[in-house]
């Protein structure tokens, strides 16, 4: 079976000098080139409009056709996808154009490649830049429930929300944690829909550890909660503080985190705002659940770091099994089992503009499991020196991808440092 072809668009900009079709008869071997990669398509930039730009399928490329065309491609810059880049070739002035329209953009600022020639649209990096655009079309309509707020010993939690709102267009919505105790203690039975899916979890379960079917229920119920609230405030990520519903409730959100990530809703506990948002860019850049973990111990001479939490999406996991709440003794944690050799990515965004960065690519190694960590563990051998994460002050939390995706998330932040 062939592999899927990407939809490609290119929009040609040009000087008002300039012919369309004649510039399209001139780049004939261009495009038949691209054909061949792509599912192309082509548009004067005179013929687009504010709601073009809604095939969430296909990615969006300025193609700078000729010199001349500066002016006129600044007028119609803030209706395109971002990220921006720009096709560029050898005739009609196309580089020298393309090359001060990036120098404006940037301002300096961008270090990843803002201008592509022909031969450099290549699928694998499209796919990349596919992945960006889709990805700031999500956070664009992104509504985040900040339920409960932060805990008390993430000292390094704080964001500035109104320059995250400005860089990206999500919205933050605080909402407090009474609202979803109220809720959980009203609605004391599933909806049929996740009866169904308690009792699918249940049976994929390899068995319950200090923990009873009733609790995995009561986990499942506060996955109705969460979800409920969710709803009611047309949010589609969140944070939670969930410490606060083991004292009020008697029962943690593990379970629920691990479903809402699974199912492509970005969930994270303990009201952790960077890490929530390191989940949505990771997520939305690889289409991947992500798992929010522990560091929880270092290995300099071999170069391995261990992670463990407890809410790793199901689907991340070989096979799974429910145990009680590590901290607490009580409710159910995910206790989540991966195989040795597999790759992954540990990425994590911080700061209040989200300045810092720290990504490494690793293999997982055998590790042994013990009863004083949290219950999903993970050993991971990295292609970085471990001081990287530590020395550069990212918090006591990391997010984990299955896969390798460091160029991704490079490129990722290069995109964010131009946004700042």
């Amino acid at each position: 079976m062939e592999p899927r072809k990407l939809k490609l668009e290119l929009i040609f900009f040009y000087s008002p000098l300039q012919d369309f079709q004649v510039l399209v008869e001139s780049r004939r071997p261009l495009l038949e080139s691209l054909e061949e990669r792509f599912r192309l398509s082509i548009i004067p930039y005179n013929k687009i409009s504010t709601d073009h730009f809604a095939d969430p399928e296909k990615i969006y490329i300025p193609f700078i056709a000729s010199g001349g065309c500066e002016e006129i491609f600044q007028s119609y810059a803030f209706s395109l996808p971002l990220p921006l880049i720009f096709l560029y070739d050898h005739m009609h002035n196309s580089l020298p154009a393309a090359l001060e329209l990036a120098t404006y953009f940037s301002e300096g600022k961008l270090n990843v490649p803002m201008i592509f020639s022909e031969n450099e649209l290549k699928p694998e990096t499209m796919e990349v830049f596919y992945r960006m655009q889709l990805t700031v079309r999500t956070l664009k309509k992104s509504y985040i429930a900040l339920i409960g707020g932060p805990s008390p010993w993430l000292l390094s939690n704080y964001v500035d929300f109104e320059a995250l709102t400005r860089m990206f267009g999500m919205h933050f919505q605080k909402i407090g944690i009474e609202s979803l105790v109220d809720n959980f203690k009203q609605h004391t039975k599933l909806s049929r829909e996740n009866a169904t899916l308690f009792q699918k979890i249940l049976k994929q379960a390899t068995q319950l550890t200090n923990c009873t079917r009733e609790d995995v229920y009561d986990s499942v119920r506060m996955y109705q909660a969460l979800d409920d609230l969710m709803v009611y405030n047309s949010c589609n990520a969140l944070t939670v503080k969930c410490f606060d519903l083991i004292k009020e409730c008697n029962v943690t959100a593990c379970t629920a985190l691990a479903l809402f990530n699974q199912s492509g809703i970005p969930a994270a506990c303990e009201g952790d705002i960077p890490s929530l948002l390191s989940m949505m860019f990771a997520a939305g850049l690889t289409g991947n659940p992500v798992f929010m973990a522990n560091p929880i111990d270092f290995d300099r001479d071999k170069n391995t770091i261990d992670v463990a939490h407890c809410s790793i999406p199901f689907s991340m996991a070989d096979n799974y099994s429910f145990n009680s709440h590590f901290e607490s003794g009580i409710s159910v944690g995910v206790e989540g089992n991966v195989k040795p050799g597999e790759a992954y990515t540990l990425v994590k965004w911080i700061g209040k503009k989200l300045e810092r960065f720290f990504v490494a690519q690793g293999v997982t190694v055998d590790s042994e499991h013990t009863d004083y960590k949290c219950r999903t563990q993970m050993k991971l051998r990295l292609e970085k020196p471990l001081d990287d994460f530590h020395l550069n002050g990212m918090g006591n939390h990391v997010l984990v991808v299955k896969g390798m995706h460091q160029k991704a998330f490079t490129d990722w932040n290069q995109y964010m440092i131009y946004r700042r």
